[in-house]
């Protein structure tokens, strides 16, 4: 549910409303066009979801590596060293679960990359610093 349209965005809502898949400006359900792929612009409050730095959304990729480590690798790992899997099983199982993890996650991956960078600079929202000057300038 979008909130009153005069208040900033506090860090705890851009939080809140990244995790949830919500636009971090106005609140409003609809950042993803598929699963693989972000709107251009809310569909709400029309704010740019594309970022001109190439590269912007690559992070997805590192967060996905830490997670599939985590989730999948090591325990795979341990599973081969106390010999309950062959080796080759557990490559095979390590490369699929990895693919499949990062494929079923990567919509919460794009809105942690999109969280972790308005959460840094909050005065980027259009909600939150267009009329206002550039509080990172100021200081």
């Amino acid at each position: 549910m979008p909130s009153n349209d005069s208040a900033d965005v506090s860090r705890e809502e851009i939080i809140a409303r990244s995790l949830t898949g919500r636009c971090p400006n106005c609140g409003c359900f609809g950042l993803f066009k598929s699963w693989f792929k972000l709107n251009k612009t809310c569909r709400d409050c029309g704010m740019s979801l594309e970022k001109e730095e190439s590269g912007f959304y690559f992070g997805t990729t590192s967060i996905g590596y830490v997670v599939s480590i985590i989730v999948v690798l090591i325990p795979i790992c341990l599973l081969v060293v106390n010999k309950a899997l062959s080796v080759w099983t557990g490559v095979a199982l390590a490369i699929l679960g990895s693919v499949l993890l990062t494929m079923l996650i990567y919509p919460l991956m794009l809105s942690w990359i999109i969280m972790s960078y308005y959460v840094l600079f909050p005065n980027q929202l259009p909600r939150n610093g267009s009329t206002k000057p550039n509080d990172a300038q100021s200081e």
